[in-house]
C-alpha cells in the first residue's frame, strides 16, 4: 500500500515497497531489474519514510538517483522511527545503496527539492507510524541535506505538530507551503485535545505555515531576478526558448534555469517531484540591467506531460516561477 514511485529519465518506473525495489517497464509490462534490499527498518506504509529523485543534471547525463529517508519498525504509537537514509542509482550497472543518517529519527517525513539543489526533510514524528492516534514525539525541526557534500543541517523549527496527512509544497516564489496534520479519525479541535489519551493527543491542524529556505532569508529577496519573460509557455522535449529578466545593482556570476514539477501528496506521501537543470550557453545583456539567455530542453530524457514551473536562479537567488505546459 502506498509504494514510492518515480518516473525515471529513460521512461521506466522505479517502484519501491517496504525495503525492496525494482525498475518496471510499463510498455512491456515487465520487471527490468531488481534492486538490492535497502538496509534499515520498514520504509513504506504504515511505517512510511520519504522519497525523492535528486535533481537531474546534464553533467552526469541526467542519471537518476533516488534518496529514501526514515521509516519505522511496527505500527505502534511508541515505536522508534528510523534515522537512516539511502541513495541509489537504479540504472547503474551495479546499483548499491549508499547510506547516511539524519540528525534524528523520522517517520512520515517528507522530502522536498529546494531551488539551491538541497533537499528539505520536514514534518512527521520520531516515534509512531501512520494511522489514527499512532504518532508521538512530533518532529519539529527542518532538516537540510546537501547531496553534493553528504552533509546535514538543522535550519528552522516549528511549534506545530505535523503528523499524519501533512503536506509540503514548493510555491512560485521559492518558499514552501506547509499544512495539514490530522492524526484523528474525526476532526478534533484544540479545545478537545487530551494529552493523556493517545487517540486524542493531537488536534486536527488548520494552521498553514510558510517555510523560507536560506536562499530567501536576510537581504536575498532584494536580489531576486525580476520581470521574467519566457518566449513561449508551451514546451516540448526539443524546444529551445529564450528567457529575459532584470537583475538590478549586481553582477551576474552564476545562472541556473530550472524546470520543476511539484508532484502530488497523499497520506504524508509525496511523489512525482521532478527538478531538471536546463542547459544554456550563458547570457547576454540587452540593456539597462536586463539579461537574455537561450535555453535548451533535455531531449535525451523522458518527462511526464503536464504543468511545470520554470525558475530563474541568479547568483543563487530564485525569481518568481513561471508556469509552463510540457507537451510530449
Amino acid at each position: 500500500m502506498y509504494p514510492f514511485l518515480h518516473l525515471l529519465p529513460n521512461g521506466s518506473l522505479f517502484i519501491f515497497a517496504d525495503r525492496s525495489s525494482e525498475i518496471f517497464d510499463v510498455s512491456g509490462n515487465r520487471t527490468v531489474k531488481t534492486m538490492p534490499m535497502m538496509p534499515g527498518m520498514h520504509r513504506t506504509y504504515p511505517n512510511t519514510g520519504g522519497s525523492v529523485m535528486l535533481p537531474l543534471r546534464k553533467e552526469n547525463r541526467y542519471e537518476a538517483e533516488i534518496m529514501i529517508c526514515g521509516g519505522g519498525s511496527v505500527q505502534e504509537h511508541d515505536s522508534l522511527c528510523d534515522a537512516s537514509c539511502g541513495r541509489l542509482k537504479p540504472t547503474s550497472q551495479t546499483p548499491t545503496w549508499e547510506m547516511t543518517t539524519m540528525p534524528e529519527p523520522r517517520g512520515m517525513v517528507e522530502g522536498l527539492l529546494l531551488l539551491d539543489g538541497n533537499i528539505l526533510w520536514i514534518n512527521g514524528c520520531q516515534r509512531g507510524s501512520q494511522g489514527f492516534g499512532l504518532a508521538t514525539a512530533p518532529a519539529l525541526e527542518a532538516l537540510i541535506y546537501n547531496p553534493r557534500t553528504n552533509e546535514w543541517a538543522v535550519s528552522g523549527r516549528t511549534r506545530i505538530a505535523r503528523l499524519y496527512h501533512s503536506v509540503a509544497m514548493m510555491l512560485l516564489d521559492g518558499t514552501v507551503l506547509i499544512a495539514g496534520s490530522n492524526p484523528n479519525e474525526q476532526p478534533l479541535l484544540e479545545s478537545e485535545v487530551d494529552v493523556h489519551d493517545q487517540s486524542r493527543a493531537f488536534p486536527t491542524e488548520f494552521r498553514v505555515e510558510i517555510y523560507t529556505p536560506a536562499y530567501l532569508r536576510g537581504a536575498y529577496p532584494s536580489r531576486r531576478p525580476t520581470d521574467i519573460r519566457l518566449s513561449t509557455l508551451e514546451l516540448d522535449m526539443k524546444t529551445r526558448f529564450s528567457v529575459e529578466f532584470d537583475l538590478e545593482n549586481q553582477t551576474l556570476s552564476h545562472l541556473d534555469i530550472i524546470l520543476y514539477a511539484g508532484g502530488f501528496i497523499t497520506h504524508s506521501l509525496h511523489m512525482g517531484q521532478v527538478m531538471v537543470y536546463l542547459d544554456h550557453s550563458g547570457w547576454g545583456d540587452v540593456g539597462e540591467g536586463r539579461k537574455r539567455v537561450e535555453v535548451d530542453m533535455p531531449g535525451v530524457i523522458q518527462l511526464a506531460p503536464g504543468p511545470y514551473v520554470v525558475y530563474v536562479v541568479a547568483n543563487g537567488v530564485p525569481g518568481v516561477g513561471q508556469f509552463v505546459t510540457l507537451k510530449v
